[in-house]
């Protein structure tokens, strides 16, 4: 970056986050800026390459895919050549390299059946691992599609308009039907693309793509948001967490702590809750951890996995906390 991210420039940047096709004047009526000192700071912001804004599948379509935690562990010495080796493969669509132990976190999305495989030919084939763990995720309460980090007041928030991601999480069903996923293809490189940019593109009227569009927000099939490092916004402090609750209290503790603004992630896998967080240093994470083990006692203790370097988030590498430059495949992430 030529220069460090002010306060205007963060609540760009966590607008985006939350809605990344708001239009520069909603953005400037929320956070209470001069449209035109938007529109030149947030087109900075994007040519900079600070952040970028992608049209993302709702995990739930999973395009046919199934989700899976990672946690592959490597000697000190191979830990980084072990960690962009998973970030090099397309069905990982983000990896976290750990400060707390010679590891690194992730996810996997396999094709039904493609589990063996990923696991024999996949790890197994990955020089310098010497142990990995892989479950499969049961459900999420939330993704980073959902995450409203307490860069913007509550008020600037629903003043910026909603996208209930939470609803698309939990109904009944999500299908991408192929003009969504047609969308998505088209949308891979800039999820602000223009819808007449988008109609030329595809060979249909500037209408008909403004309503897919609309349509597949509103089902659920996809969420267009900004891809950012939480260190860009000032949360200079991002951890993973693992916490093991009595069963009959996994959903409300996973409920809870997705309502949280600190959490990025929040998922049941099998009968444990795990969640990506994002503080602005490690005592606010106390606070919030301390504040929750208070109304549920059964999470302690809770093991913090403290991240050393975000590699890839969203499908997209990452280089001193910025997405690197590249087109974007459209894949299934909740980071």
């Amino acid at each position: 970056m030529s220069s460090a991210l002010d306060d205007v420039d963060r609540r760009i940047a966590a607008a985006l986050v939350q809605d990344g096709r708001a239009s520069w004047r909603r953005i400037a009526a929320a956070i209470g800026e001069p449209e035109r000192s938007v529109a030149r700071r947030g087109a900075r912001l994007l040519d900079e390459g600070v952040l970028r804004v992608l049209a993302i599948p709702n995990p739930r379509s999973g395009f046919g895919r199934e989700g899976y935690v990672l946690r592959v562990d490597a000697a000190p010495a191979d830990l980084q050549r072990v960690a962009h080796a998973l970030a090099d493969r397309g069905d990982v669509p983000w990896v976290s390299v750990l400060a707390s132990s010679s590891s690194c976190i992730g996810e996997a999305y396999l094709l039904p059946g493609g589990l063996s495989e990923f696991l024999s030919e996949g790890l197994a084939a990955i020089p310098g691992l010497t142990d990995y763990r892989v479950e499969p995720i049961t459900r999420y309460h939330r993704t980073s599609s959902g995450w409203r980090p307490d860069v913007l007041t509550p008020e600037q928030q629903v003043e910026l308009g909603e996208h209930d991601e939470r609803a698309a999480l939990f109904s009944a069903g999500v299908e991408s039907d192929q003009a969504a996923r047609t969308l998505l293809e088209a949308m891979a490189d800039d999820g602000r693309a223009t819808a007449q940019s988008l109609a030329e593109r595809l060979s249909v009227s500037k209408a008909t793509i403004s309503a897919r569009i609309d349509r597949a927000r509103a089902s659920g099939q996809i969420f267009i948001r900004g891809v950012v490092s939480p260190k860009a916004l000032g949360l200079g402090a991002e951890a993973h967490l693992r916490l093991e609750p009595r069963l009959a209290e996994l959903d409300a503790v996973a409920n809870r702590l997705a309502a949280l603004s600190m959490t990025r992630v929040c998922a049941v896998v099998g009968t444990v809750v795990t969640a990506n967080v994002a503080t602005t240093d490690v005592a606010q994470l106390e606070r919030e951890l301390a504040a929750l083990a208070v109304e549920f006692p059964s999470i302690e203790p809770i093991r913090i996995d403290h991240v050393a370097d975000g590699l890839k988030r969203s499908g997209i590498r990452f280089v001193d906390e910025r997405p690197a430059a590249g087109l974007h495949v459209p894949v299934v992430t909740s980071d």
